[in-house]
């Protein structure tokens, strides 16, 4: 029997604290499941679940170990198609420069697999689900677990924090005293959303953790925007390069192929398509003016003409004749 399944009847088992069971009583009621372990498999068992399961507990009364559980927390469980779902977004997020926080719940991620691999061979699920994507992704920046650890303890108790920081190019550090506001996971890379001493008043600021090299918390502190909200428009536009505070309407003339792709996978919440006069097709919506927008417009090629705003079409002509440019020959 798999190790975590087994582990699954043994919570199973735990009763709360005023009905503990010694570990004999434990062993006997897993054997009169037809399952044949030896005692001490079932003692590792309990000593890992104690360790792994903030509400496993045990006491040791003359020379016997007692063990219970604090009832009041939910036992580890899951239905197989919530467990397929765990699988996908863990795979996702280990690709997306996560592994090591994955890594960290690796005994639910273990858990979920072992639901989706059954008790027969046949029943195998494990490998029918994978994260993807179509665009080409760069590998993941190494962050400092412990400079993670410290950053996340610092928001969770609202302190603030001192980071070496290497900007850059440049050779050395630099001691930065920050207040972290906010973690922002995007692409291959962990965003800190911050303010630090020498910021403008106001404003915020995004850093990339990848770029702390320590940090250490500090009694010290710092005053931070007043109802700071990392979904906030300011926030976005230090994490995302936001430029624009409100939605701006844009007019595109798209490929039927490209139309298609928008019938199916809207780019604006309010999107309108329709026909061209031209044989093309219009599409209309509002979205904020960002670096994500832009790039999006320039990846699309020759499926995708922008109409409006003009400042919007005039700075993507530039950058296509810029290409263009680089692609001239001599």
């Amino acid at each position: 029997m798999k190790q975590l399944l087994r582990w699954d009847l043994i919570l199973g088992l735990l009763p709360s604290k005023d009905n503990a069971l010694n570990t004999d009583t434990i062993y006997q009621r897993v054997i009169e499941q037809g399952i044949s372990l030896s005692k001490r498999t079932i003692q590792r068992d309990l000593e890992d679940l104690e360790k792994e399961y903030p509400h496993v507990h045990s006491y040791i009364q003359g020379n016997t170990n007692f063990w219970w559980a604090n009832k009041s927390l939910s036992r580890l469980s899951l239905l197989p198609t919530d467990a397929m779902n765990l699988v996908m977004i863990m795979d996702h997020a280990t690709r997306f420069g996560m592994a090591a926080q994955v890594d960290k719940l690796k005994t639910l991620q273990y858990y979920a697999q072992s639901l989706l691999k059954g008790n027969r061979p046949a029943q195998d699920c494990s490998n029918n689900v994978i994260s993807n994507t179509r665009f080409i992704t760069l590998a993941p920046s190494a962050v400092k677990p412990d400079v993670l650890e410290v950053i996340q303890q610092a928001l969770l108790d609202d302190y603030c924090v001192k980071v070496d920081y290497l900007k850059r190019g440049a050779d050395s550090t630099n001691e930065m005293f920050l207040k972290p506001l906010g973690l922002s996971y995007q692409d291959s890379n962990i965003y800190l959303s911050c303010v630090f001493k020498s910021l403008p008043a106001g404003r915020i600021a995004a850093l990339p953790l990848h770029r702390f090299l320590a940090a250490r918390t500090t009694v010290e502190n710092m005053p931070v925007p007043e109802q700071y909200d990392i979904k906030s428009i300011e926030a976005q536009k230090s994490l995302v390069d936001l430029k624009s505070d409100t939605p701006v309407a844009l007019k595109l003339r798209l490929s039927k192929a490209l139309y298609e792709r928008l019938q199916e996978n809207a780019l604006t919440p309010d999107q309108k398509l329709e026909a061209s006069t031209d044989g093309a097709w219009l599409m209309t919506g509002s979205l904020h003016l960002s670096q994500g927008l832009d790039l999006w417009l320039l990846s699309q090629g020759e499926h995708l003409e922008v109409l409006e705003p003009i400042a919007l079409r005039e700075q993507i002509s530039a950058t296509v004749k810029r290409m263009h440019d680089l692609y001239v020959v001599q």
